[in-house]
């Protein structure tokens, strides 16, 4: 019988990233993609029922590139603390699915975890448009899939 690897948490992964090499930066978004992340919504939430469609995420920018937003997200509801009173209106913080996370990713944004904050990853535009297509395909199978379960009312 083969032995199964533990699964390393995101920030665990992070830590251990050594710089931009290609094999980090595999390790990082396969959990990234495996693992539940904490956002800041500008509303309450519980994270598993379908969110208001008015609720919004909070974006950072991308360092220099000040014009490019990048949804903020957080390994731990601690990380998120950096942010405080200064992140109003966006004062909730929520752990999520992170494929959820890549639902909210805005046309060219990206994603940045733990912004000013140490370990940090930054998912450039085009990864992150990777993973919000993937993502709206899976939600999509799933609505698919769940509706074909649903009975059908024949002869009402």
């Amino acid at each position: 019988m083969s032995e199964q690897k533990p699964v390393i948490s995101l920030e665990e992964t992070l830590k251990n990233a050594k710089g931009n090499d290609e094999q980090s930066i595999r390790a990082v978004l396969r959990a990234f993609v495996q693992s539940r992340v904490f956002v800041k919504t500008d509303q309450q939430w519980d994270g598993k029922s379908f969110p208001r469609s008015d609720m919004r995420l909070m974006l950072v920018s991308d360092g220099d590139n000040i014009e490019r937003p990048m949804v903020a997200v957080f390994t731990s509801a601690e990380y998120s603390n950096v942010y405080g009173q200064e992140a109003a209106p966006f004062t909730h913080t929520v752990e999520v699915d992170a494929a959820w996370v890549s639902l909210g990713v805005p046309e060219n944004g990206g994603i940045m975890v733990n912004p000013n904050s140490a370990p940090n990853f930054r998912i450039g535009p085009e990864v992150a448009g990777v993973l919000r297509d993937t993502a709206t395909k899976d939600m999509e199978m799933k609505r698919v899939t769940r509706s074909a379960k649903q009975p059908k009312n024949i002869g009402q």
